[in-house]
């Protein structure tokens, strides 16, 4: 128990330990005007009274604001004012009084109106132990914008407003002037603060305590001391108004996304109806193309069958005028032979001896011609390896027929061998184009190192050439870049990406304009013809930190050739402009969102379009242009032209054995026309003159051998005759086939002029392009049986029928899926009115829907979804995360706070041979838990990211929101975002010596108010302790021993007042005790050693010194009365 009855060399000892006020000196604040104010403890404890606006607090507030961070400190709180009705800015103007203005309005008064002057508080602090003094002051004037400035100032020795801050002839250049007066300056609290907390070695949070030490009055509830005195309340406004701001963004974010899965909900029957009607109408519209086309293509069929049949009935009739004319001969021979032995049966006699022999002369002549005619016929025949054998006219008919098959084939492997040569000789020129090509490649790489194409070169060395500019400030982009030694599978895909940048020659910021000059005036040409240049404009850049690009994206895969000053310009372009992934597997290409190729040149440049090039110049890698070593490209070009030299040679073979098989084709040809020179038998039939010949030598045998000739001529005449008959029998037979073959030769010209005539029109009109598009799938259709000339129409008026039905059943099938479709449009444009502008319910307007919902699909609800996510995870639930977090941050800082009070509380004794702890137990309020609970269950389950998780976590997260945002739930939201009332405080009595509890105080319940003050001061005390860090056995501290107490003991009975001011004088604390002018003051007489006495004048304080007599004249009648010794000095 805390002894009352102290040593005189104790009580002196604690009256001079640690560092006590000595002076405090007031100018131009508030009520104190124009003098200079002293009020002079002398490390004192100190005893202030007056009556009620006499200016007590104003000078409390001047201690304040020199030792307590703005922001924190409580100015006036004990007439118990608001915590802005007094600031700086009124202490500074001087605020006395409100009164009314002309407009009805409140008025403050002020004795500095005008804020033409300075202000100065300064504080002077002694620590007689060791013999130190310091000093603190603040300067405060009006800006030009009317705020409040300040300089903050520390000072070593005892220094004053007089001496050290007066004559301040200008507030510019302050803290250099007071800097020069050797005083430390600074306008930052947070400097001061250091030099303050080094001098006093206090706790970061002893100034706190110290503000909440002014502040105590009244003691009615333990846990609301603990919480408005001993914790320091949390603005929460700052994290909240943020989150709110967050949580709107994320409210329209989500209403967006609604209204976007609507739109995708109501296109999704579009469609899929829209798929229903376009395979339906789809084949509609193929079924009404193909009988549209049929008309063409019956027409191009009509000429492709009867052109060829009108041939052969032409080949035909030909061969049977032909044979007609071979048998009219044969029919004039024979009556010329019948005519000769009508004639000779009735001149039988010796004359016939006469004339056989110029008839066998006759008959061998022509023999013989004939017999050399067949010799040729047959050698024709054996160059064309035909063994037959031609005795007559139906055999010659065979053999030309067989001819005529061999001259097509002969024409077509004509054509064979042309083509083939022409091909040989197409490749043979492309290789020998492609050698020069390479050639002169090989020696300009041969000239340079890089592997850009030698016109690009000749470009670039034109112009810095003209312009005078050096090569090495204008590299092509390729220059600067390469593919990586490993990554040489990926190299094809990567020169497809990258080829447009690294054929760009790059331009520094300083060439710009004149090299922009130049290109516009200049003709570019290279190689003998003109060229395409591109060219970038390489300006600064902002660079971020170098960070090392994944090994899996297109620049993780690139060598760079470091030291060139445009390299950092073109990594950023890269990184901004060909960020792609490189995908190992096309399931990796589909599911990535950005940009990404694959090794087989697969591009995806967006989520719309994709590239694949197969291309042998997208392949070849002599094309390939990064780099900046063309060693290996030189390798490949020559190897390109060793292979193209083979291909030179073998193409060259091919050209001459082709030369070789077309001279024999031509040979073999030179026979056929031999053959189709004989058009009749009997231009080769020597065989009939051979057999004239020997009937004749026999008839001359006959006769001369006396035998019976008129007999043999008349049986030699019927014979004649019977064979002329037959012969004209025949004829009449090939007449009636010519006519025929003639008739048809006419109706098929008809339908071919037709068919031609039908197929011009429609190529006149634009169509028959289109047409011939369907006749492979017409000629499919048609295939079987195949089309011919004789079932040709049947097979036309099939089809048409077939197609008709076909057509009609498809329309029927259409119909009802176009009304359903616009139905679903119509829903859709009901809901989305904001798409009529561009839509319409017609199908139509079905690829506008479709493209619309693929819009939503792969962009709009994607980025939705995505911005949704972001703000509900990155931006709401990390926010409530935080705001979370920084509440149980703060509960933790109470709990610790409550741990050191109870270390100092430790060393004080409550009762004889006990002490307090303080227990803070989480409260059990409904409204608090259920917070709580809301707060956790927002940010449960963030990692569950599904549409379902998210859009619960947003209902949670909108409840608890809205709620918080509520004006009507103010006074909910402060009390469960107050982390103090988050517990309720015990104070525990402890037996020292059992550490067993004594007795449990539980808000000060079943207390007396004598009870509760002791507990409470006990508490006070202990903060301070521990902040000032004080040792109350020790004779000697360097630590701060300052404290003021504004209207403590006021309701406080003096049996307890006198224990506090023992607890405050025990750990050698100076106070500066403020109250009332009443007798209640008396009880703090023994503990103080200085009286001060504020009154007010004329709207002006002043604060004078007082014996103890005259405090208890004072005191004992109620009455205020001035003292005789005013302590102020005149204006600095």
């Amino acid at each position: 128990m805390i002894t009352q009855h102290r040593s005189l060399s104790s009580f002196v000892e604690s009256r001079s330990k640690g560092y006590r006020l000595r002076k405090v000196e007031l100018w131009n604040w508030g009520t104190f005007d124009e003098h200079i104010f002293t009020v002079a403890p002398k490390g004192e404890s100190t005893l202030l009274i007056g009556q009620n606006g006499s200016g007590k607090s104003t000078l409390v507030d001047a201690i304040l604001t020199l030792l307590v961070r703005p922001g924190v400190r409580n100015f006036n709180v004990a007439a118990g004012a608001k915590k802005r009705e007094r600031d700086e800015r009124s202490y500074l103007l001087g605020a006395y009084d409100r009164g009314s203005d002309d407009d009805g309005g409140v008025r403050v008064k002020y004795l500095r109106p005008k804020g033409e002057k300075y202000s100065v508080i300064l504080a002077c602090f002694r620590n007689q132990g060791i013999d130190k003094v310091f000093t603190i002051a603040q300067v405060l004037y009006l800006a030009g914008d009317q705020s409040v400035e300040k300089v903050y100032c520390c000072a070593e020795g005892e220094r004053s407003i007089r001496e050290d801050f007066g004559h301040l002839e200008s507030t510019e250049n302050i803290v250099k002037v007071l800097k020069g007066r050797g005083i430390r300056a600074t306008r930052t609290f947070q400097e001061f603060e250091a030099w303050f907390s080094k001098a006093t070695h206090v706790k970061p949070k002893a100034m706190e305590v110290f503000n909440q030490t002014v502040a105590v009055k009244d003691i009615q509830r333990l846990n609301d001391f603990i919480r408005d005195h001993m914790l320091e309340p949390h603005n929460w406004e700052e994290k909240f108004d943020r989150l709110l701001g967050h949580f709107t963004q994320l409210s329209e974010a989500h209403d967006s996304l609604v209204r976007v899965r609507q739109q995708r909900d109501l296109l999704e029957p579009v469609a899929r109806i829209g798929e229903e009607y376009r395979h339906a109408k789809t084949r509609l519209d193929h079924a009404e193309r193909l009988v549209n086309a049929s008309a063409a293509y019956f027409a191009q069929r009509t000429v492709d069958l009867f052109v060829p049949a009108i041939a052969e009935e032409e080949r035909q009739r030909k061969e049977t005028a032909e044979q007609r004319e071979t048998v009219k001969e044969q029919i004039r021979v024979l009556q010329e032979r019948a005519r000769l032995l009508r004639n000779e049966i009735e001149n039988v006699g010796g004359d016939r001896l006469k004339l056989i022999p110029g008839l066998i002369a006759f008959e061998g002549a022509h023999a013989g011609q004939k017999r050399k005619a067949h010799g040729r016929f047959q050698e024709a025949l054996d160059r064309l390896s035909l063994s037959v054998e031609v005795h007559d006219e139906a055999s010659l008919v065979l053999v030309r027929r067989c001819v005529a098959e061999l001259q097509a084939e002969f024409t077509a492997e004509a054509a064979r061998l042309t083509s083939e040569r022409d091909a040989s000789l197409l490749v043979r020129g492309e290789a020998r184009r492609d050698l020069v090509t390479c050639r002169e490649e090989l020696d300009g790489l041969n000239r340079r190192k890089e592997n850009i194409p030698e016109w690009s070169v000749q470009l670039r060395d034109a112009l810095c050439r003209e312009l005078g500019l050096p090569l090495r400030e204008f590299p092509f982009a390729a220059e600067l870049m390469q593919v990586s030694a490993t990554a040489r599978d990926w190299e094809s895909s990567i020169e497809k990406v990258l080829r447009g940048l690294a054929l760009s020659l790059l331009v520094p910021d300083r060439y710009y304009r004149t090299v922009s000059q130049y290109i516009d005036r200049t003709r570019l040409t290279a190689q003998g013809r003109g060229q395409r240049l591109v060219y970038l404009h390489v300006a600064a850049r902002p660079t971020g930190p170098g960070t090392k690009p994944d090994r899996n994206s297109l620049v993780g895969k690139l060598d760079f050739r470091e030291g060139h000053s445009l390299l950092p310009w073109l990594k950023g372009e890269l990184l901004d402009r060909f960020d792609y992934r490189c995908c190992e597997t096309i399931e990796e290409f589909h599911e990535q969102r950005g940009m990404a190729i694959t090794r087989n040149r697969h591009v995806k440049a967006g989520r719309q379009r994709h590239e694949k090039d197969d291309r042998e110049q997208a392949v070849d890698p002599r094309n390939f242009v990064l780099g900046w070593d063309n060693r290996e490209k030189k390798q490949r070009i020559a190897a390109a032209i060793k292979r193209l030299e083979e291909i030179d040679a073998v193409e060259s073979s091919k050209i001459q054995t082709v030369d070789d098989a077309t001279a024999q084709l031509q040979f073999q040809h030179s026979a056929i026309l031999e053959i189709q020179r004989v058009t009749r038998f009997a231009e080769i039939d020597f065989a009939t003159h051979d057999r004239e010949v020997r009937r004749l030598e026999e008839e001359r045998d006959a006769i001369e051998a006396g035998s019976s000739t008129l007999r043999s001529l008349k049986t030699r005449l019927s014979d004649t005759e019977a064979e002329e008959a037959d012969l004209r029998q025949r004829d009449e037979g090939l007449v009636g086939d010519e006519r025929e073959h003639q008739l048809r030769i006419r109706e098929a010209n008809t339908l071919v002029v037709n068919a031609r005539s039908e197929l011009g029109r429609r190529e006149a009109g634009g169509r028959l392009e289109a047409d011939r598009k369907v006749f492979s799938e017409l000629d499919s259709e048609l295939a079987s049986p195949p089309l011919t000339t004789d079932n040709f129409f049947d097979r036309r008026e099939r089809f048409r029928r077939e197609q008709d039905r076909r057509i009609a059943d498809l329309k029927e099938e259409v119909a009802p899926k176009q009304n359903h479709l616009t139905e679903a449009m119509s829903r859709f444009l009901r809901s989305a009115p904001e798409e009529s502008a561009d839509l319409s319910a017609s199908v139509d307007y079905l690829g506008s829907f479709l493209g619309l919902r693929q819009r939503i699909l792969e962009d709009d609800l994607p980025r939705h979804e995505q911005r949704f996510k972001e703000r509900l995870n990155r931006n709401v639930i990390e926010d409530i995360g935080f705001f979370r977090s920084a509440l149980e941050q703060e509960r933790r800082k109470i709990e610790e706070k409550i741990e050191l009070l109870n270390a100092s509380l430790q060393k004080l004794e409550y009762r004889l041979g006990t002490h307090i702890q303080l227990e803070p137990r989480p409260i059990r309020d409904v409204d608090i838990t259920d917070f709580q609970t809301r707060l956790r269950e927002c940010v449960e389950g963030s990692f569950e990211d599904t549409a379902e998780a998210n859009e619960a976590r947003f209902i949670r997260i909108k409840e608890l929101i809205l709620r918080l945002q509520d004006e009507e739930n103010r006074t909910w939201r402060n009390k469960v975002t107050d982390v103090r009332r988050w517990f309720d405080f015990l104070a525990v009595v402890i037996d020292r010596e059992t550490g067993k509890s004594v007795s449990v105080y539980q808000d000060s319940s079943g207390q007396s108010g004598g009870e509760k003050a002791k507990l409470a001061f006990t508490i006070l005390v202990a903060a301070i302790a521990y902040q000032y860090d004080l040792d109350p056995e020790s004779s000697v501290s360097d630590r701060f021993h300052f404290v003021v107490v504004d209207e403590m003991f006021s309701k406080v009975d003096d049996q307890h007042a006198e224990y506090a001011l023992e607890l405050f004088k025990q750990f050698g604390l100076q106070v500066l005790i403020v109250a009332p002018l009443d007798a209640k003051a008396r009880v703090t007489q023994p503990y103080v050693g200085s009286y001060l006495h504020a009154v007010k004048k004329n709207n002006r304080s002043a604060i004078y010194e007082m014996t103890a007599e005259a405090f208890e004249e004072c005191a004992g009648h109620h009455e205020t009365s001035e003292p005789t010794a005013a302590h102020h000095h005149d204006s600095a």
